[in-house]
C-alpha cells in the first residue's frame, strides 16, 4: 500500500482508457481520493465492474476516444451533472508492430489518432471553461519508447514522441490561465495491452533492460496522482520517466 495520500474530495476528473490497464487504476486510485470520477474506454463490461467499486464516484461512458464528438458530448453531461472538470488523464492507447517494409498505413494512423490526436482533444476539452475550472492539471501517458522505440514500432514510438512534443507548446499556451500539463513515460508495465503483445513477439530482451524489473500499474499511478494533485502545482510541460530502469 502506498504510504502517500492524496485527498481529491469535492474534485472532478475524466480518465481515457479506464477499462482495464494504467486508466483503470488511475480512475480507482482517484476515486478512493474522494475524486469524482468520468472513466471513459471501449469495454462496456469493465466499465460496469469499474464503477461497482464506487458507484457514488464514478461514471462510466462507453466510446471510442477517437469518435466525432464522443468523448466531448460524455464530458459535457458530467460536467452538467457534478461540476466542472479540475482534471483528466489521457490513458487510453493502441501498440501495434509496424515494420517499415510492410506497415499497415491502416494501423499506423490508429496508433497515432488514439495516443496523440485523442490526447490532445481532450486537453482542448478539459482546458476549455465551459468544462474546465480555472487552473485544471492534464496528464498524458507516453512511453520510453517516445526516446528509444524497439525495433518494428515507429508508429508508436512517433505518436509518444509527438505527445511530449505537442505538451510543451501547449503548456505555453494554456499556462496563462493557470493550466497545467504533463506527461508520464512509463517504461514496461504489466496490462492487458503488453500481455498481447507479449504474445506476439519476443519480449525477453525489452523486459531484461529495466533495471528493476517490469512494473505494475501502481507502480505509475501514483506519479500521475502527484501530478494531478497541487503538490506538484509548479511542474508544466514536463515529461517524466517512470521506467525501473529502462533508460538508465
Amino acid at each position: 500500500m502506498s504510504r502517500v495520500i492524496y485527498d481529491f474530495t469535492g474534485e472532478r476528473y475524466v480518465v481515457t482508457g479506464a477499462s482495464s490497464g494504467m486508466g483503470r487504476r488511475v480512475a480507482l486510485e482517484l476515486a478512493e481520493a474522494g475524486a469524482a470520477v468520468l472513466a471513459l474506454g471501449r469495454n462496456e463490461e469493465r466499465l460496469d465492474i469499474l464503477r461497482a467499486a464506487y458507484p457514488e464516484l464514478i461514471v462510466t461512458a462507453s466510446l471510442d476516444v477517437c469518435g466525432a464528438g464522443a468523448m466531448e458530448r460524455a464530458i459535457e453531461a458530467f460536467v452538467e451533472a457534478r461540476g466542472r472538470l479540475n482534471g483528466g488523464v489521457h490513458a487510453a492507447g493502441i501498440s501495434d508492430m509496424t515494420p517499415l517494409r510492410s506497415y499497415s498505413r491502416e494501423t499506423a494512423r490508429r496508433i497515432m489518432d488514439v495516443s496523440f490526436w485523442a490526447g490532445m482533444d481532450l486537453l482542448q476539452l478539459v482546458t476549455r471553461s465551459k468544462f474546465g475550472v480555472r487552473g485544471t492539471s492534464t496528464v498524458l501517458f507516453s512511453s520510453v519508447y517516445a526516446a528509444s522505440p524497439t525495433k518494428g514500432m515507429f508508429a508508436y514510438g512517433a505518436a509518444k514522441a509527438a505527445v511530449n512534443a505537442a505538451l510543451r507548446s501547449a503548456a505555453k499556451e494554456i499556462g496563462v490561465k493557470g493550466h497545467r500539463v504533463n506527461s508520464v513515460l512509463p517504461g514496461w508495465v504489466a496490462t492487458p495491452m503488453t500481455e498481447q503483445a507479449g504474445e506476439s513477439r519476443d519480449i525477453g530482451e525489452i523486459v531484461a533492460r529495466h533495471l528493476l524489473g517490469p512494473g505494475k500499474p501502481e507502480d505509475v499511478s501514483g506519479v500521475v496522482l502527484f501530478l494531478l494533485s497541487g503538490a506538484s502545482r509548479w511542474m508544466t510541460g514536463a515529461n517524466i520517466v517512470v521506467d525501473g530502469g529502462y533508460l538508465a
